[in-house]
């Protein structure tokens, strides 16, 4: 389904996507990026990555799927630096866990690329973090909560509904404002 994930934050939920992704057979290439490099590496070493790379910019570059898997307060200074290299074509989604101050974030540094961004939420995590616990099972019986805004591309959003339950995920979608009410 897609060529090359570009992965920002290799640990415990990034790893595990990047997992979930090379064993369901949705992906042919992992590029990741996280602020530590020995992170990087590590993840490179136990195979959640194929290519490390040495920032944002370049994890994404030639992606067409990114998954944003840093702190929500994080989210929009890791937007800037990729939105030069996001196209139309390109989904990209987060794991955090909040969505109001995500989708602002996105707002403030996509600006045109906006449509783009799929924001998501899956409910799931454990009591260690790092990637030497990621886990290829770790979304699969999960929920997975899409939070997609007016300027969401259909195309995109019709990927993120497609690629969550292919790793095993229940989807549901509202408002990034539903959904940090509930």
């Amino acid at each position: 389904m897609f060529e090359q994930l570009g992965l920002i934050g290799c640990g415990l939920m990034g790893g595990s996507f990047a997992l979930a992704m090379k064993k369901a057979g949705l992906v042919k290439r992992v590029v990741g990026y996280s602020k530590s490099p020995s992170t990087t590496d590590r993840a490179r070493q136990l195979g959640v990555i194929d290519v490390e790379a040495p920032s944002a910019l370049l994890a994404v570059a030639g992606a067409d799927i990114v998954l944003l898997a840093v702190p929500v307060a994080a989210t929009e200074a890791t937007l800037k630096a990729i939105k030069h290299l996001v196209t139309p074509q390109m989904l990209i989604m987060d794991v955090g866990s909040t969505k109001a101050d995500v989708v602002q974030a996105a707002r403030r540094s996509l600006r045109d690329q906006l449509g783009s961004f799929v924001p998501a939420h899956p409910i799931t995590g454990r009591e260690v973090s790092g990637v030497e616990h990621a886990d290829a099972e770790l979304y699969s019986g999960r929920q997975v909560i899409l939070t997609p805004i007016e300027r969401t591309l259909t195309a995109q959003l019709q990927k993120a509904e497609e690629v969550w339950p292919a790793l095993g995920c229940r989807v549901t979608s509202m408002s990034p404002e539903s959904h940090d009410a509930a």
